[in-house]
């Protein structure tokens, strides 16, 4: 094969070949509008993005979970997740491996041009905590107060947020994150471990997953996805020494070649 050739083809393989959401960078606005946007003809708002803050909002509301401190530790630059943690653990530290994440949420912190609309989720938790007009104090204000710092971390690092040294926290959040900075069951062990370093013994874990899932896509890229189930993930907490609070699988009914996942799960745990 002559040279060009053999580079076209070498391209088009590399195409195929799942990018890696932590190395290879998202269009992090992209990913917010196929996913988190108010656009309700996917399904998606109402399978991802309801039903984690319902669960959320149901899981503190119905608990005896309180503290000071939450980390952030969710793909992308959503928000949605942290409006009722901010009723629960009023000082957040949000956590994101790129500068594009960083750069998408101080936007909507600083109330710039162009920031992403969460208005529909705004609306929802109002729903959700039954709050009128009248009677509302603008949750959106309030969740902007909570959080208190947005940090860089490298989970190839001892210290995963150096040069910031962080104190354990009362809580931890993370959503859909884990799967995809990890290629294998030890690389997922791993990680778990690293970022759990971060939460106190007797802290909360609040985790949504995707179950028996290999990929999603922003446009045309294809990033991979760590392929995982219910049975190994009860093992993992376990053997790090989580107790499950609540557990909730829950079956997909979006048919989309946007993702292949079949299933998510939605835990509690505590440490």
């Amino acid at each position: 094969m002559d040279a060009p050739k053999a580079k076209l083809c070498n391209e088009r393989i590399d195409m195929q070949k799942p990018k890696l959401y932590h190395k290879d960078g998202m269009n992090t606005r992209g990913f917010l509008q196929t996913y988190f946007s108010c656009d309700e003809d996917t399904g998606f708002r109402e399978e991802i993005l309801n039903y984690f803050m319902k669960k959320i909002h149901d899981a503190l509301f119905a608990g005896n979970f309180k503290g000071k401190t939450a980390y952030d530790f969710c793909m992308g630059s959503t928000i949605h997740q942290l409006y009722t943690v901010s009723d629960f653990y009023p000082e957040i530290t949000i956590l994101k491996l790129n500068d594009a994440c960083i750069m998408e949420l101080n936007k909507w912190l600083a109330m710039r041009t162009g920031a992403f609309d969460w208005s529909h989720a705004h609306d929802y938790v109002k729903e959700l905590h039954c709050t009128s007009d009248l009677e509302d104090i603008n949750k959106e204000e309030y969740l902007k107060t909570c959080i208190k710092r947005i940090l860089k971390f490298d989970l190839h690092k001892a210290n995963i947020t150096d040069p910031e040294v962080l104190e354990q926290a009362d809580c931890i959040v993370t959503s859909a994150l884990l799967e995809v900075v990890s290629r294998d069951r030890n690389g997922y062990i791993k990680n778990f471990q690293r970022i759990m370093k971060l939460l106190k013994p007797g802290g909360l874990l609040i985790f949504l997953g995707c179950l028996n899932t290999s990929y999603f896509k922003v446009g045309e890229v294809r990033y991979h996805v760590f392929t995982y189930d219910e049975c190994f993930l009860r093992q993992t907490l376990a053997n790090e020494g989580f107790k499950i609070d609540s557990c909730e699988v829950v079956d997909s009914k979006i048919q989309s070649d946007l993702t292949d996942y079949k299933q998510f799960i939605f835990v509690t745990a505590i440490k």
